[in-house]
């Protein structure tokens, strides 16, 4: 064999699967069709951070009376900052794949038999496939996409100039981020969502305190709404039927959020014996082994969720099973969403406990109850802590420093950390952190907020 693995995708999956594998001594080729990086970095992740980053320090600077400036944002530079980040991060990449002696090979992968591959005409082999090619976004009957005025998240958000109207479907992660993003940008942003609330399985409270900050920077949000674009031939037009009414809406721009699909072209699934489930994606195991046990799948193309954190861990426990190092994917992946306040989750909620029998409490303690709060000049949101037994079997939080309070306890969670372990941890002074360790003294005392 040429090669102990190949791994066909080079996005976030795709790179740590080479990268591990290599790093626990097989010889790896990693094939990209396009850019190094994948969606996340070049289109969707690093990207769209980039520049909601940027809409909040305005932001900031706004709601901050005792700072006397004018701030505005110049969104061809802002552009031009992202491509320079992107740059860089793609660089570093590149260069540790070289530093651990990744082969790249650029162009089409086509597999043409078990172990198997052929890139640019030239037939490769390999003991081991890694399958990494990730999903698209998928035109839908009633939201078809134009490459114009209808487009996909990722398109819309890396256009050069942005329209004044613009219509969101879909109010999932995507869709609160982006719409974030739009309105900091002094544009008429409205959402449309099928589902009776935002955020569609997260938790109640963190959904309804996402709508109400979003509707209170100028947002529109239609809950219950089915639509489907009418017109977008000029303007876009949308009929929308909601509980009680019906009306006609109008964008410059519609973004449509929801429908991807695994990308799967080229891969002779059939062939290899390999499995999917009725949406396409692959069928994969905690290893990430599909079923032909030669053959692993990792990111978007091995289903939901549908995040650079589980395609990079997915990729890792990969390279790790292929090497010889038995690993599995983790019980609790965290979720982070960069809106206007941060979102942090984790786990399941009280409601889905309830589902599954399980009897659980919740604690939640207000960021105003946290002094960091105040001095961030950010004191709305909240952490919740679902409580089962002595564990936490679910944590969410809205509020300045979500995303990265939730890295802490996907830790607690994962190592089964119980709640009096918990409660001998002290957390700094003060830090945003130390809302964790207000809600466990909280939860020691049985006092349920």
């Amino acid at each position: 064999m040429e090669f102990d693995v190949m791994v066909i995708g080079g996005g976030v999956a795709g790179v740590s699967a080479a990268l591990r594998a290599s790093e626990l001594g097989k010889t790896v080729a990693l094939v990209e069709r396009d850019q190094i990086g994948g969606e996340c970095i070049n289109r969707a992740c690093i990207p769209s951070k980039t520049l909601i980053d940027a809409v909040k320090a305005i932001s900031r600077v706004s709601s901050s009376p005792w700072l006397i400036s004018t701030s505005k944002i110049d969104y061809s530079k802002l552009n031009e900052n992202k491509g320079k980040i992107i740059s860089a991060i793609k660089e570093k990449m590149e260069k540790n794949l070289s530093k651990n002696n990744v082969k790249t090979l650029k162009g089409e992968a086509k597999i043409k038999a078990q172990g198997e591959v052929e890139v640019n005409g030239k037939i490769h082999t390999s003991e081991y496939l890694v399958l990494s090619t990730g999903s698209v976004p998928l035109s839908l009957p009633d939201f078809p996409l134009n490459d114009k005025n209808v487009l996909d998240p990722w398109t819309a958000m890396n256009l050069k100039e942005i329209k004044d109207r613009i219509v969101i479907v879909g109010g999932g992660v995507a869709g609160v981020e982006l719409a974030t993003l739009f309105r900091s940008l002094d544009k008429e942003v409205t959402i449309l969502e099928l589902m009776p609330q935002l955020l569609p399985g997260f938790d109640r409270d963190l959904a309804q305190a996402t709508k109400k900050r979003l509707e209170e920077k100028g947002i529109r949000v239609f809950l219950n709404a089915k639509s489907k674009i009418t017109s977008s031939d000029g303007l876009v037009k949308f009929s929308v039927n909601l509980p009680n009414s019906s009306e006609e809406i109008v964008g410059d721009l519609a973004v449509i959020t929801i429908g991807r699909k695994a990308t799967t072209e080229n891969l002779n699934l059939k062939e290899l014996g390999v499995e999917t489930d009725q949406r396409g994606y692959i069928k994969v195991d905690s290893q990430g082994r599909t079923s032909n046990p030669k053959v692993f799948a990792a990111g978007d193309v091995a289903g939901v969720p549908l995040s650079a954190t589980k395609a990079w861990r997915q990729g890792l426990v990969a390279g790790d099973n292929i090497g010889g190092k038995s690993s599995r994917m983790p019980k609790y992946i965290p979720s982070s969403i960069f809106a206007d306040m941060e979102i942090g989750t984790i786990g399941r909620t009280a409601e889905d406990l309830k589902k599954a029998g399980v009897e659980a409490k919740e604690i939640l303690v207000e960021m105003r109850d946290i002094p960091r709060a105040w001095t961030v000049n950010e004191t709305e949101g909240f952490l919740k802590l679902v409580i089962a037994g002595d564990k936490i079997e679910g944590a969410h939080m809205i509020g300045e420093g979500a995303t990265e309070v939730i890295n802490t306890l996907a830790v607690v969670m994962e190592l089964g950390v119980t709640v009096n372990q918990l409660y001998s941890v002290t957390f700094s002074h003060p830090t945003v952190s130390e809302v964790i360790g207000e809600a466990i003294q909280r939860l020691t005392i049985g006092e349920i907020y």
